[in-house]
């Protein structure tokens, strides 16, 4: 005959697995932190940088892994940790075939000339994991730098059959490149509105008169030179490029310049401008840059032209070029991506949001010149506004613009909905 537990003694023993089990578990409930993805995605400060990457810390201590350990190191690096370079290293010591690991590190010297070493991470990091595009977008430059088109137009036709890019960031570009005159060079910004730009020019073949150059990668000592092999009027020698640096160090220390980040590509910038003049082809400078004191001068003295500001002089009246301009943006310019579910319903933080809310400020910025030069325009762009922007724009932007369409005090439609809007009463 079997024996039984009495219910107090099984009782008893479920508490004691129950609190030997527990005397395993943290002090405290570990949650799972968010995935920290590219800032081309999502864009965070960097204070919540800093707090992401002391959650993905502590669930690392918890537990383990090198999934953890990725997500920590990505936090940190956005967060401009100052011990990021030294756990990284550690990281990949323990974890050497993680690929976010290995992409990172790739960056530590990046633009520096023919970086073997962080080609090697990069395409390692690629081929561990087929579905991880960053080091792709990584891999450009270094393709570039050793003048390797092959695999430059390999690469950001694998970026494109990814579909990582968002279609409002591909819109975005595809737009401000379509309003632009014949063989003009686009300055850009950050990896949102170049990328895009020569996936169109190189792979799909959209404006191939149009040379988009990136402003960060003027810093490096290989780019400058990349681009006017690419076509791009001669700018600067080689030999030129040590001593323009120099010079502006130099400057700096004496307190004669500000520093900044962009302080040498800012440089290039007019040399870029000038040598433009002389060869006949038009200069923008994409509205997304940041600005710098450097370039403000050019952005003062330029003329806007809604998503970007040409630099360089030209024959044709501005009154000519801003409605060409307009009409080209009311007729010609992508709206998919901008009615699409995905960006109506995105967060705040959101990469593409963030990126399209700038077309509400680049008409208002234009409607006093829209109103002497072009009216018939004004009334189009108000719909166009209401219709494919006003969904997404963020609240202080959105009483900015607000304020700019009320003063067309002379359309009914507009003052109707200042009205509506409290504005104009």
């Amino acid at each position: 005959m079997k024996s039984r537990l009495s219910p107090i003694s099984a009782l008893l023993i479920s508490f004691f697995i129950f609190f030997a089990a527990c005397s395993d578990l943290p002090s405290k409930d570990i949650i799972r932190p968010e995935e920290i993805k590219s800032m081309r995605l999502v864009v965070y400060d960097k204070p919540t940088y800093a707090k992401l990457a002391e959650q993905w810390k502590e669930y690392y201590e918890a537990f383990p892994s090198e999934y953890a350990y990725a997500h920590w190191m990505r936090a940190a690096d956005y967060a401009d940790d100052s011990s990021y370079w030294k756990l990284l290293d550690k990281g990949l010591k323990k974890y050497p075939a993680n690929p976010t690991l290995l992409y990172l590190k790739s960056l530590e010297r990046a633009g520096s000339h023919d970086n073997t070493e962080a080609r090697g991470y990069l395409e390692r990091a690629a081929s561990l994991d087929p579905g991880f595009i960053d080091p792709w977008f990584a891999l450009i430059p270094n393709y570039m730098d050793i003048r390797d088109e092959e695999r430059f137009n390999l690469a950001l036709r694998r970026i494109l059959e990814s579909g990582v890019i968002a279609d409002e960031v591909f819109d975005f570009n595809f737009n401000m490149i379509s309003a632009l005159e014949p063989n003009a060079i686009l300055i850009t910004n950050g990896d949102n509105d170049t990328f895009p730009g020569w996936i169109l020019s190189r792979i799909l073949k959209f404006r191939p008169d149009v040379t988009v150059v990136n402003r960060s990668l003027l810093n490096t000592g290989w780019y400058p030179l990349y681009v006017i092999e690419q076509g791009l009027p001669r700018f600067v020698e080689e030999k030129q490029i040590d001593s323009i640096r120099n010079y502006i160090l130099e400057a700096v220390k004496a307190g004669k310049r500000k520093p900044s980040s962009g302080i040498f590509s800012d440089t290039l910038l007019y040399r870029i401008t000038e040598s433009a003049k002389t060869a006949g082809r038009p200069v923008y400078l994409s509205k997304t840059l940041f600005m710098t004191d450097e370039i403000r001068p050019l952005f003062e003295k330029g003329r806007d032209l809604g998503m970007t500001v040409l630099v360089s002089p030209s024959e044709k009246p501005y009154a000519r070029q801003l409605q060409e301009t307009f009409e080209t943006w009311l007729q010609s310019f992508r709206t998919a991506g901008l009615e699409s579910w995905r960006l109506r319903n995105s967060p705040r933080f959101d990469a593409g949001r963030y990126l399209v809310q700038g077309y509400g400020l680049h008409i208002a910025t234009n409607l006093a010149s829209l109103k002497t030069h072009a009216p018939q325009l004004v009334e189009p762009l108000f719909e166009w506004y209401i219709k494919y922007v006003e969904p997404v724009e963020s609240e202080e932007n959105r009483g900015r613009i607000a304020q700019a369409w009320c003063g067309m005090k002379d359309i009914e439609e507009i003052s109707e909905w200042c009205r509506k809007q409290g504005i104009n009463k």
